[in-house]
């Protein structure tokens, strides 16, 4: 039920109420006035049409009360809904979906290309913290990755992407000043958080990618950062790496379509296909299964904006295939 409906059913009765009560006035002060040109006593027909009148201007009061707290309650949770859909309710980071809009927002439109640059980063051996000092301490570990990041890029903005997994928008290219932030923050979360008394050091690795010059849509632009985190895992973890295109080599490219495959199970761009397996006269003798991906960046996009000479990625080219 909208906003107003929900005034409308609540003061319906009082709003009809205050009708009654004004036309009992003006009926009472009708009477008066007709007593006082027949000459007759109305001093009681203008006590009710009085009386009325108050009973009405009163009940106005008390709807217009109503209807303002109303609103406000309206606006209080349309806030807390808005808060609930766009922050982690844990770190307060932007959820995953409301992140990759305002990436998209940054990156501007295909005639007003805009600069800016994306950050993934990693909590390196999260699952060994939970293990070692509890999900307590990695819970906190989170925040303060977040509250950490938050104030080292003032003017970027933070999602959570997963689980151990975040990501940073920064509204400008200048990669000098962004190495110097980042480096800020790999010290500051090696410095460690304190926890039952002791402080425990911390370890994140960031893969870093630019828009327009790496990417220019928020599909390849989140493809080529992951392949820079990926780049600073493998090295060794603990250190920030810029996208390069001698990463899109067919090691990271089998990186990519891992990632991407996970991520078409979680959103069902998956399809089943049967098809009957004949033997020579024609009977069928059996079904193969396939597996369609349906990805939602073409292939020529991929090929065609990420790298001119980067191998396309084939969804069919990746179905799998079972004897059924």
């Amino acid at each position: 039920m909208s906003i107003l409906a929900t005034i409308k059913d609540h003061s319906g009765r009082i709003y009809r109420g205050i009708q009654a009560l004004l036309l009992l006035s003006i009926g009472a002060a009708a009477f008066g006035a007709f007593d006082i040109s027949r000459n007759l006593p109305s001093g009681g027909a203008f006590a009710v049409s009085s009386l009325a009148t108050g009973l009405a201007l009163l009940a106005l009061m008390y709807m217009r009360s109503s209807v303002v707290h109303r609103l406000r309650s309206a606006e209080a949770a349309e806030a807390e809904k808005h808060h609930f859909l766009t922050r982690d309710a844990m770190t307060g980071a932007m959820t995953r979906r409301y992140f990759l809009e305002a990436l998209r927002d940054s990156l501007g439109t295909m005639r007003d290309r805009r600069e800016a640059t994306l950050l993934l980063i990693d909590v390196d051996h999260f699952k060994q913290l939970n293990d070692t000092f509890g999900h307590q301490f990695g819970d906190l570990a989170l925040v303060h990755l977040v509250k950490t990041s938050e104030r080292v890029f003032a003017g970027g903005m933070v999602g959570r992407l997963g689980g151990d997994e975040f990501g940073v928008i920064i509204p400008h290219g200048d990669l000098a000043a962004i190495n110097k932030d980042i480096r800020q923050l790999l010290d500051t979360m090696r410095a460690g958080k304190s926890h039952e008394g002791k402080t425990i050091p911390l370890s994140i690795s960031v893969g870093v990618a630019l828009a327009p010059a790496h990417a220019s849509n928020t599909a390849e632009l989140m493809l080529v950062a992951d392949l820079a985190l990926y780049e600073s895992k493998a090295a060794g973890r603990g250190r920030v790496t810029v996208f390069d295109e001698e990463m899109l080599s067919d090691k990271r490219y089998r990186r990519l379509v891992e990632r991407e495959l996970r991520a078409a199970v979680y959103l069902g761009e998956l399809e089943l296909h049967y098809q009957p397996i004949v033997n020579p006269d024609g009977s069928a003798y059996a079904l193969e299964g396939l597996i369609r991906w349906r990805h939602p960046v073409s292939r020529a996009d991929l090929a065609g904006r990420v790298h001119p000479h980067r191998r396309t990625l084939d969804p069919d080219r990746h179905a799998r295939r079972m004897g059924v």
